[in-house]
């Protein structure tokens, strides 16, 4: 899964067309951000603070970079002079420049490798080899008549480093990749790659690079939504742009979108909103074709810039320059597998082109735990529930969404006997709906439970009547993320709910309380569970707890105290009673006798087979 947090702005731009570039910096957790075209500023990105600026009389013509292998910065003045300066240099005006013939286009740097410059005939070569070549470096390049560099970035796939470029003409759009010298980083002429990228009735709106161990991948994407994939590295079976991945619906494709890389299966992109209401920023799986996370912004800038450092995304858009934090988690496949059916349409094919393929015929894999063919639901399903639930089944919808859309009804309805059943039947309940069924609970009027009390009389006196306290245990024993319920803990609950409901905790774990009897059929939280219960309700509303004066809750919190301190005690003893306990099961005598206590040393026979 992906998650995208709440953007905010690092530092206004003037005119968005000057910033040249942001760069890592020396320091973890800063960047270089190439601001205009006389200055420079680096910033901290945890707390916005500036580390130091630097600023010109010449005009700045890349972005500047840090060395990281001679701990130095560099940038491209005027388009042909470069200048090296080191962190305590506070005039760049009296830094020494060094003149080249040909103009370069920027400067291009790759973890454990000295910074590559790039010309705008496409030809490259390392910085330090660069300025001591200055004037014997051929001024010939790579490049046709008329074409020019678009973007650029490097690759290293195998330990080899290749130079990457989005070249234009007049009529269409090559990817050009050149491998560089190992030593040098100069451009290897001979074996330069040319890829045509040229599509019927489309035009290339958005581009990046992803890689493996063993590969690098150019994703495409076109202005009929569809999104290609073609290797770098190999032969491919389909020519250019390669193998259709999907059809990106998130965003609008009639206007230019920012790609980004994020990991091997997993981009950022920016472009205009669906609804031409706005921008959307989404984070973008390729393997499963879908938008993890979406962020809608404001305004749509046709001519936004992104970069991505460590686990922050830079957006240039709308004369600022945002950050928006993202994370990146292990895949859950119960909540990814699902279906995004396509329903076909007279419009599936496009100027006589068939690139997508609709298929209505589905094979259901066998998991190990299923032999027949048709998918059985979990449970004795409710004869009112079973026909909307094989539908939505059959549309591939996974527990999460089920529940979403069925769960809410019956809440309304105050149906608690098919509510419990979900509970107790599907786990993967989404936290948002665990909290308001948790308050729906804890506020309905006891008329509600009448039909599910079954004649029992047994509940603790916190929490009446019985059908409540058995709701109740059905949501206390469902499996959550403690990080995703305590932000919905914290906004949907009222205090007093929390109370009660801190409460009935404290006289279920509380050991010296007649426990109640279990009714067939329902389920009851683990002592586990209820002290992770627990610990949520006084992490969500800890501040309430400070700042209330009310006896009753302070005294509340004693006897929670005590309980709790009851159960240490009791592992404790536990602790102590566990040698005594292995030695019983070895089948060995608890008291040393009166024989082996008298020898200094005692010769244990151990019986192998």
């Amino acid at each position: 899964m992906a998650k995208l947090s709440s953007y905010y702005t690092l530092c206004p731009l003037i005119d968005q067309q000057n910033l040249l570039g942001v760069e890592k910096d020396s320091k973890p957790g800063c960047v270089v951000v190439t601001l205009g075209k006389n200055i420079v500023i680096r910033y901290k990105l945890q707390d916005l603070k500036q580390l130091s600026s630097w600023s010109s009389s010449d005009r700045l013509t890349t972005q500047v970079i840090y060395d990281e292998i001679d701990n130095r910065y560099v940038a491209v003045f005027n388009e042909n002079h470069i200048r090296v300066w080191n962190e305590h240099d506070s005039d760049l005006d009296k830094v020494k420049k060094h003149k080249f013939q040909s103009p370069f286009y920027t400067i291009l740097r790759a973890d454990q490798c000295p910074p590559i410059l790039v010309r705008q005939n496409g030809s490259a070569a390392s910085l330090s080899w660069a300025l001591a070549n200055r004037k014997s470096w051929n001024t010939n390049g790579i490049l046709i008549k008329g074409e020019n560099i678009k973007d650029c970035k490097l690759i290293n796939i195998n330990k080899k480093l290749y130079l990457c470029m989005l070249t234009n003409t007049d009529e269409f759009h090559n990817y050009i990749m050149v491998p560089l010298n190992d030593n040098t980083y100069v451009e290897d002429g001979d074996n330069v790659t040319r890829i045509k990228m040229q599509r019927t009735s489309e035009n290339l709106v958005g581009h990046t690079i992803t890689q493996d161990n063993n590969n690098a991948y150019l994703l495409t994407l076109w202005s009929h939504g569809r999104l290609y994939s073609y290797p770098l590295i190999g032969h491919s079976a389909q020519p250019p742009p390669g193998n259709f991945l999907s059809v990106v619906t998130a965003l609008s494709t009639k206007h230019p979108v920012i790609m980004v890389p994020l990991n091997n299966i997993t981009i950022a992109a920016y472009g205009a909103d669906v609804l031409e209401e706005g921008a959307v920023l989404i984070i973008y799986n390729l393997s499963f074709k879908l938008a993890q996370a979406t962020q809608k912004l404001k305004l749509y800038t046709k001519d936004a810039k992104m970069w991505r450092v460590e686990d922050k995304l830079l957006l240039a858009a709308n004369r600022h320059l945002a950050i928006a934090p993202y994370n990146l988690t292990p895949q859950r496949i119960e909540a990814m597998v699902g279906s995004s059916r396509h329903i076909p349409s007279g419009n599936d094919k496009v100027n006589g082109e068939d690139d997508i393929v609709v298929v209505q015929e589905m094979e259901i894999a066998s998991w190990g735990t299923e032999t027949t063919k048709n998918f059985k639901l979990p449970g004795s399903v409710p004869k009112e529930l079973k026909k909307q639930l094989s539908m939505l089944v059959q549309d591939g919808l996974p527990e999460s969404a089920i529940v979403e859309i069925l769960i809410p009804p019956l809440v309304k309805s105050k149906d608690i006997k098919n509510i419990i059943w979900f509970l107790n039947n599907f786990g993967d309940i989404p936290e948002q709906l665990l909290v308001q069924l948790l308050s729906f609970c804890l506020t309905t009027s006891d008329d509600t439970f009448d039909s599910i009390q079954n004649g029992f009389t047994d509940s603790p006196q916190i929490v009446q009547p019985t059908g409540r306290v058995i709701l109740l245990n059905s949501i206390l024993s469902v499996s959550y993320s403690d990080v995703c319920l305590l932000t919905h803990l914290k906004a949907s609950l009222g205090f007093n709910e929390i109370l009660i409901l801190l409460n009935y905790l404290r006289h279920t774990l509380d050991a010296s309380q007649e426990p109640a009897t279990h009714h067939p059929g329902t389920s009851e939280p683990t002592e586990e569970q209820l002290l992770d219960w627990a610990s949520l309700l006084l992490d969500s509303h800890y501040q309430q707890y400070l700042l209330s004066q009310d006896p009753k809750i302070c005294t509340l919190l004693e006897q929670l105290t005590a309980v709790l301190d009851l159960h240490f005690q009791f592992i404790n003893d536990l602790e102590t009673l566990r040698p005594m306990i292995e030695r019983l099961r070895d089948g060995k005598s608890l008291v040393p006798t009166l024989h082996s206590s008298m020898k200094y040393y005692s010769i244990e026979e151990v019986k192998l087979y």
